[in-house]
């Protein structure tokens, strides 16, 4: 092992030294300045199934001479896309020897708009080299169907490069459609390898690089903050330490639970239950209060998304680790299963950075941060061991239930008992806690006419295919000819029918769609019957429903009898999948999302969800969070993850950039703080409905500085602010655009508040009209209603501040009815 420390950290050295980026470049770039190699042969990985000849379909080796990525023309290499399509595909290239490389530029024209293509990594190796050093990891930038990266190489050597070409999505086509690998200054290598075979080349996929560094890390670029020792570790957890000492939950505003005081209190249970409120849908706290769920999923150290695989398929060592973690040091950071062994960086590096008793003091930051950052509740998946928050339970499907597919048999009758022997336990200790929220089940598994397909094909001992025909049966009359007609069919009994072969073409659309609604009100009962016995108290809300994937609305609409609440997963930005619900009335919650951005080797998860920076991903969050927070039936949703994955990939090879922590326990500040902005402000919109001035045009009757101008009051963000000059009399306005009916506005003063102070309304901006006054304001959060009045400017007329300096706001909110 110190031996090959020593070699990997040469690898590290020589990278470092390298630091090569990929660079976007229109397609007429001018080339290098040396000389384009056209050299050796190439392979494709798969095989293409689009573009030109001779490339298309090519199987073996394709010289460079007569391939179509060297050819100089427009003619390309392509991968088309389909539900089974690879999520990578792979170009080998054997430039026979050793070269100098200036640089490589790699074109990719798409035909259409449904050509393109996630990211490329570059990798490369001399002969000499065991295993690759990465040249870049390039990220699609905009829509242009015409586009290029260029690698500069600065004179480092390879004889072989491997592209890897990810795609956004299973349907993507990909294209490919020249490679200009340009020589460098050195000399050509003497006394080569003979030329790789088409297998050689294969192989060479199997041959690792470096990636992370020994904090789990991308150890190809640098940025700002980047982790260099233990020692910049346990600096970052002192500051932020004490930044957060005083941190707590205001008992003033919450209850113990996180439930909104100002609203009054309802009916204590205690335990959460659901309740309309003019209309709209809310949990009740145990003690009585309103509460909207903004939870975190994965928060747990200990997750298992957050470990990486150590060992490659075959049991050796991945070679891709600068080093690993001391393990007898840090061996709470490793763990092994039947399929190997797990590093988790996160672990180590909570270690590193919290000293002796790492855990309880990681749980305490932890749990501050959440409260700071305006979270309430850990909303699926794992949770810390000691932190006290309202939280949700995933119950998990037994694995010994009769599968179909990615769901299971749920007419065999050994299924209710199978899943009550299995979940009875977690629900008796679930009965007694008074920060249990509920319960879902299962995960994004619903039933489609695509598992309606399967069962049809299925014999009588399969239950779901006996109950199929026991149910169509009775639709048709139990006309054993009527039925054999409409099937296509020969079945000499209904009982024969059962072990007959139906294709499901056949098979009208009304009884799939009723088939698919008996079998989601016997899965949902099935689960509900077991809950209500074991735990009465608690609600059952579903089971995290993907709404386009493995799923149908007959599924949805057959569970809507059976739940207190409806979960999904919904990795998008638009709040509207909530609209094929609505006519349910059940309450939502979206218990899967994030925005994430393909940056230090990270990658996001899908196209809605991408962002270019931090800062964008809180962007995102707000938007789509207020955005939710409007409709009356929602009411929580869960942030997906904790953490980010780890660089090297999960067992299962996602590295998606999803945490509000990196894996290094850095908080992505630039994110949070939005995050904290729209936190604040959810209840109101769910109560209230859009705030009218958000975006709004502002105006103030001074500003202390630039940078607390009056539209910071309304640009939504709540970290930025206005502040007046350090006069009484000093105003801030909102012109909502056209004449609005209004009727509340809430202040979000910063220490400079207003004691006494007016709101105004006009709709000339010239004639103003009082609609509320005070003398007696104490800061804070002023949340004031008046009868309802045409408006379009909104003004807050300071009288007489409560403090030494002048009037400041975080938010300046207007209401309608």
């Amino acid at each position: 092992m110190e031996k090959q420390a020593m070699v990997v950290k040469m690898v590290l050295a020589f990278l470092v030294a390298l630091a090569s980026t990929a660079v976007f470049s229109p397609t007429d770039k001018v080339r290098g300045e040396g000389k384009v190699l056209r050299t050796g042969n190439y392979a494709l990985s798969p095989a293409t199934n689009g573009g030109n000849s001779p490339d298309l379909g090519a199987t073996g080796l394709i010289a460079a001479s007569r391939g179509v990525l060297y050819d100089g023309t427009a003619a390309y290499a392509g991968w088309m896309g389909d539900a089974g399509s690879a999520g990578t595909v792979h170009v080998m290239i054997d430039l026979l020897k050793d070269y100098s490389l200036d640089q490589i530029r790699i074109v990719l024209n798409a035909p259409n708009k449904y050509w393109g293509f996630k990211d490329i990594t570059v990798k490369y190796r001399p002969e000499a080299a065991t295993g690759y050093y990465i040249a870049t990891r390039h990220v699609k930038q905009g829509t242009d169907l015409n586009y290029a990266v260029t690698v500069p190489m600065a004179n480092q050597t390879a004889r072989f490069i491997v592209l890897d070409i990810r795609r956004t999505q299973a349907y993507q086509h990909i294209p490919l459609t020249e490679l200009e690998i340009t020589e460098g200054t050195g000399a050509p290598g003497q006394n080569p390898a003979p030329p790789y075979t088409f297998a050689q080349l294969k192989a060479e996929l199997n041959k690792d690089a470096l990636i992370a560094d020994r904090y789990g890390q991308w150890i190809n670029d640098p940025w700002p903050g980047k982790v260099t020792s233990d020692a910049q570790l346990q600096q970052e957890y002192a500051a932020e330490a004490a930044a957060l000492a005083n941190v707590r939950l205001d008992p003033a505003k919450y209850d113990a639970y996180g439930g909104i005081k100002s609203m009054g209190q309802f009916d204590a249970t205690g335990y959460f239950r659901l309740q309309q409120i003019s209309g709209k849908w809310w949990f009740i706290t145990p003690d009585g209060y309103p509460f909207i769920m903004k939870g975190v999923d994965a928060t747990s150290l200990w997750d298992p998304g957050y470990k990486t695989p150590t060992l490659r398929a075959d049991g050796t060592p991945r070679q891709i680790f600068e080093s690993l973690p001391d393990r007898t040091a840090f061996a709470p950071a490793y763990s092994k299963d039947a399929s190997g062994e797990y590093v988790n960086f996160i672990v180590a590096n909570v270690m590193k950075k919290y000293g002796d008793n790492f855990e309880a003091k990681w749980e305490d930051i932890t749990k501050k941060r959440l409260i700071q950052w305006g979270f309430n509740a850990f909303s699926k998946w794992t949770k810390p061991k000691n932190v006290t928050f309202p939280y949700v339970q995933v119950l998990q499907d037994p694995p010994t239930l009769r599968r179909i597919q990615w769901t299971y048999d749920v007419f065999d009758p050994q299924a209710a008992p199978t899943i009550e022997n299995a979940l009875k336990a977690q629900l008796t200790t679930g009965k007694a806690s008074k920060w249990l929220i509920g319960y879902t089940y299962d995960n994004e598994a619903g039933w489609t006419a695509d598992i309606v397909k399967q069962v049809l094909l299925y014999k009588s001992d399969s239950p779901a295919k006996s109950a199929f025909v026991d149910f169509l049966a009775p639709r048709h009359n139990n006309d054993l000819a009527a039925v054999n007609h409409l099937l296509g069919t020969n079945a000499s009994s209904f009982g024969a029918l059962k072990d007959t072969a139906i294709d499901l073409a056949k098979v009208p659309a009304a009884d799939v769609s009723a088939y698919l609604k008996l079998a989601s009100a016997t899965y949902f009962s099935t689960v509900r019957n077991i809950i209500q016995k074991y735990d009465p108290y608690h609600l059952f809300m579903g089971a995290n429903i993907v709404p386009t994937w493995r799923n149908s609305l007959e599924w949805d609409q057959g569970a809507m009898p059976y739940v207190d609440a409806f979960s999904v997963d919904s990795y998008t930005r638009d709040a509207a999948w909530m609209d094929r619900y609505e006519p349910y009335g059940k309450p939502l919650l979206n218990l899967e999302h994030s925005f994430g951005s393909s940056d230090r080797g990270l990658s996001y998860i899908s196209a809605p969800t991408k962002t270019t920076s931090i800062a964008e991903r809180g962007e995102a969050y707000q938007a789509f969070a207020e955005s939710q927070a409007v409709n009356p039936l929602f009411v929580g949703s869960g942030w997906y993850a904790y953490y980010d994955q780890p660089v090297t990939g999960r067992a299962d090879a996602e590295n998606y950039n999803i945490g509000l922590v990196n894996q290094q326990d850095q908080p992505y500040t630039e994110m949070v703080e939005r995050m904290k902005s729209a936190h604040v402000v959810l209840e109101a919109l769910h109560q209230y409905g859009p705030n009218l001035a958000s975006g709004a045009a502002a105006t103030a009757s001074s500003s202390f500085a630039a940078t607390l101008a009056a539209a910071h009051a309304t640009d939504g963000s709540g970290s930025t602010r206005w502040g007046s000059k350090y006069n009484d009399n000093e105003w801030i306005r909102a012109d909502l655009g056209e004449i609005k009916t209004v009727n509340r506005v809430r202040l979000s003063w910063e220490n400079a508040y207003g004691k006494a102070y007016k709101i105004q309304v006009s709709t000339d901006g010239t004639t103003w009209r009082d609609v509320y006054a005070t003398s007696t304001g104490n800061g804070g959060v002023d949340d004031i209603a008046f009868a309802a009045t045409s408006a379009r400017y909104v003004r807050m007329l300071g009288v007489q501040r409560g403090s030494a300096y002048g009037y400041s706001l975080w938010r300046f909110e207007v209401y309608a009815p």
